[in-house]
Order: structure tokens, then C-alpha cells, then sequence
């Protein structure tokens, strides 16, 4: 995918999009690029692949929300910037948090958000360590191929307000993750709305698991990583 190929494609399935939107993206890339020569953030590193499988296939599982109705997103382990960066680029008014733990990558999003010139918060963290501080403060909360599906719910759905959203993008093999799926929403306090499929530019099919917050979580949650990754292998 080119850039000619990204706009068009993003043209097509997001509307209202910030006029700054594509040379923003670029600046994205171009840093993105640089950067990577002097430390390896990702093997996404072709013009090709940015734009596909790095910026393109990054936001497109949010294409059904409404973010004129979101105001604040939370990013849990956005490594070198999407999805959370993308979308706020999208829609600049939103209130972007991302908790990464690696140090790395939150002095490449330091450096990311100067070039931008866009202000967001970011947590030098793990998520579980710190999800009790910030309970119930996100009107989106998501992550990319952070953990199993049951481990990163139990992880994220604290963040998530009352009536907000918890939309997780899984592979295409997600079967194997999603065993009494609704009973274990239903015990963090969200209700599964479903799971879309949608079908990339390369053909693959990939997964959209959509939860809705319908009541606080219990306190017991989320547990230590250790718990967690025992109770969830």
C-alpha cells in the first residue's frame, strides 16, 4: 500500500477527518524511519508496510465507533504509537493516555509527540500496576496483541468507564482464546457485544472483539501479572 492507496482507502471508511490528517501521517512515517535506524522499534520500516500493516490496519477496527461521542482513549501497550497516535491524529480532540512499559518506546513516543506537536499522557508502566489509580476514567480502551484475550480484559476493563468501550483487534486464530468468552466479560462487568470480522487489504480476515462496561469491576481485578499469566495460559 502506498500513500495514494492509504488515503484513498482511509477517505473511504473514516469521515469528519482532521485536515492535517495525511501530512501528519507522513511526518509519522518519516520520524518513524529515521529513528529506526538508530534503534529498532519495528521491522515495519518499508513505505509499504508503514502505511499497510502499520498506520492502515491499526485504525481500522475502529471504524464502527462514533468519536465525535469519545473524548478520552487509553492506549495499553501502543510500543511505538498505534493504534493510540493514529487515531488521535484522526480526531485531535480526543484525550490520549498510553501505558507502555518499555523505556524505550516511551522516549520514542516523547520524542514522537514533539515532532507531531500533540499532547498526550503516557505511563512508564505496566497497566495491571496502575489500573486502580484510573478507575473507570476511559471512554475507549484498547490494545493490540498485548496478551491472551481473557488476561488483557481482565487487565483493561477497569479503565473503562460505565458505558464505555473496551474493543480489543485479535488474528485471524482467535478461537482458542475465546472458550465461555461472555461468562468472563459478564465477571469483569462488561456485557460482549460481539466480535467483527473484517477482511485486510491482503485478504486475511481479522477479528474485533467489541465489550460494553455495564457495571464497576470487582475489586479483586485486575489481579498481579503473575496471577494473571497463571489463570490465563
Amino acid at each position: 500500500m502506498n500513500k495514494h492507496e492509504f488515503e484513498v482507502e482511509i477517505k473511504k471508511i473514516f469521515k469528519n477527518i482532521n485536515d492535517n490528517f495525511f501530512s501528519l501521517v507522513d511526518e509519522y512515517k518519516l520520524f518513524l524511519q529515521e529513528y529506526n535506524k538508530k534503534v529498532n522499534l519495528t521491522r515495519l520500516d518499508t513505505e509499504e508496510k508503514i502505511y499497510k500493516d502499520y498506520f492502515y490496519e491499526s485504525v481500522i477496527p475502529y471504524k464502527d465507533l462514533d468519536f465525535l461521542k469519545i473524548n478520552s482513549v487509553l492506549d495499553i501497550g501502543s510500543g511505538s504509537g498505534i493504534p493510540g497516535v493514529v487515531i488521535k491524529l484522526l480526531y485531535p480532540h480526543i484525550k490520549l493516555t498510553i501505558i507502555e512499559s518499555n523505556n524505550k518506546k516511551i522516549a520514542f513516543l516523547k520524542e514522537l509527540t514533539k515532532k507531531l506537536n500533540i499532547t498526550i499522557t503516557l505511563y512508564a508502566d505496566r497497566a495491571e500496576n496502575i489500573a486502580r489509580q484510573h478507575n473507570e476514567q476511559f471512554d475507549l480502551v484498547t490494545s493490540r496483541a498485548v496478551a491472551v484475550l481473557p488476561a488483557i480484559l481482565e487487565i483493561s476493563i477497569r479503565y473503562v468507564k460505565i458505558g464505555g468501550w473496551l474493543i480489543e483487534p485479535k488474528s485471524q486464530d482467535i478461537h482458542n482464546e475465546t472458550n465461555d468468552l461472555q461468562t468472563i466479560v459478564r465477571s469483569f462487568g462488561g456485557i460482549l457485544e460481539g466480535i467483527n470480522s473484517f477482511v485486510s487489504t491482503n485478504g486475511m480476515t481479522h477479528n474485533v472483539v467489541v465489550i460494553k462496561k455495564e457495571k464497576s469491576t470487582n475489586s479483586i481485578y485486575p489481579r498481579s501479572w503473575i496471577e494473571i499469566s497463571k489463570g490465563w495460559k
